[in-house]
């Protein structure tokens, strides 16, 4: 007989990762933490996720495929590198206005060496990244000298650390306005040039 998933504490499992990661960052977030965190017994986290990594992995998977589906989108629907990375960077922004434990979460995986990015995530971003540099070098936007860890560099990371450094107050200032969005993505698309 088939048992009941409650999604109740299938949410509690995830939100506890996602804030254990973020304080903690990937070594400090135990399994057994992670349990009592969401209020569930570990045999029930193992239930449904086979060790730490795969849930951190499914989780980051998630988050980060929600940037990858929109570039995807971005790539297909507009004509320039402008307009590409302009869109794409307003998702971060919002990704972090709305829900700042996500992007949180995704910066704090971004540094951390003891976590894998997974092969099939790490090829198919620079696959993306590529079809960027691509475009660039069609529409004149983008010198073809470009690598596609310079173009991740500095259409993702770049503005990911810039929220980061906002979101902590580390120069004392928190929040951003639209102005300073605008400046980030003028920013991104001059380093590509």
């Amino acid at each position: 007989m088939a048992r009941l998933v409650d999604e109740g504490k299938i949410k509690r499992i995830r939100e506890a990762t996602i804030e254990l990661v973020v304080q903690n960052g990937y070594g400090g977030a135990a399994i057994s933490t992670i349990a009592r965190r969401a209020g569930v017994a570990e045999g029930y986290l193992y239930r449904f996720y086979s060790s730490k990594q795969e849930l951190v992995t499914q989780l980051l998977y998630t988050k980060v495929n929600r940037i990858i589906e929109k570039l995807e989108y971005l790539l297909s629907s507009c004509e320039s590198v402008k307009e590409v990375i302009g869109q794409l960077i307003g998702v971060l922004f919002q990704i972090a206005t709305e829900t700042p434990g996500e992007i949180k979460f995704i910066y704090v995986l971004m540094h951390d060496y003891n976590f894998p990015v997974s092969d099939e995530q790490r090829n198919l971003i620079k696959a993306l990244c590529e079809k960027v540099i691509r475009l660039g070098i069609r529409t004149g936007e983008v010198d073809s000298d470009i690598t596609p860890e310079e173009a991740y560099g500095m259409v993702i990371i770049y503005p990911i650390e810039y929220i980061n450094l906002r979101i902590k107050g580390f120069f004392g200032k928190t929040g951003w306005t639209e102005e300073e969005q605008k400046r980030v993505i003028e920013f991104s698309i001059n380093a590509l040039k």
